[in-house]
């Protein structure tokens, strides 16, 4: 599910990433301008992440976004797929941006090894996108964040379907519970044992199992 194929007459818009990572995005030539802004903070949230997790993973990166109307996006290896009704030319959804991206370190590269465990892709990711506002708005909006999400499960998650993250049903598997209670799940252990173990956590895990396989055991190993 992380192979596409988009065929289109695209406009391809290039940089250069951290450490010389060619950046390259496929656009709809009349949203083109707008898709700029959307993705122009792409370069530093791959040298956010790279610093926080470890070395990007793959030898490119970039997006394509596909000219009709998707209510989604999706981590595609290396070019994320996202859809004409994410372009605002005001970078309205940045939280989607940084979460596709950090999909590359965690579901693209350290990737489930069963379909259960999935928060390991999704938990992570979003996550990664909270981080990526810690860093660049400051602690007080991560504690936001969190505070929003967290009254968000507990007063609506019997209802909207938030389970809990670790064995989904096969019938919802991607259920928003793999998403925020996966996130929240980062965040308490990141309370429990403190900045500099928990993300020393994070870059032995990503380091032990990058182009590879692991389950939920092996992050709590």
């Amino acid at each position: 599910y992380l192979v596409t194929v988009a065929i289109d007459d695209f406009e391809m818009v290039t940089e250069t990433g951290p450490e010389g990572l060619p950046i390259r995005n496929f656009f709809p030539k009349d949203v083109a301008d707008m898709a700029r802004v959307d993705f122009g903070g792409t370069a530093d949230m791959i040298a956010f992440f790279s610093e926080t997790f470890g070395p990007y993973p793959f030898e490119a990166y970039g997006v394509v976004v596909a000219d009709t109307r998707l209510g989604f996006a999706l981590e595609t290896q290396t070019l994320s797929l996202f859809s004409r009704d994410s372009i605002s030319g005001q970078a309205l959804d940045e939280e989607t941006v940084a979460h596709e991206l950090a999909h590359q370190w965690f579901g693209n590269s350290v990737s489930l090894a069963e379909w259960p465990d999935i928060w390991l892709n999704e938990g992570f990711a979003t996550y990664a996108s909270w981080l990526w506002f810690e860093h660049s708005e400051g602690a007080e909006t991560l504690r936001g964040v969190i505070y929003q999400v967290y009254d968000y499960v507990a007063h609506q998650g019997s209802t909207v379907g938030l389970l809990p993250p670790g064995n989904p049903p096969r019938s919802d598997l991607f259920n928003y519970g793999v998403y925020l209670r996966g996130g929240l799940t980062l965040h308490a252990l990141r309370e429990r044992v403190g900045d500099e173990i928990f993300f020393k956590i994070i870059r032995v895990y990503y380091d032990r199992f990058a182009y590879g396989n692991a389950t939920t055991e092996d992050f709590i190993a």
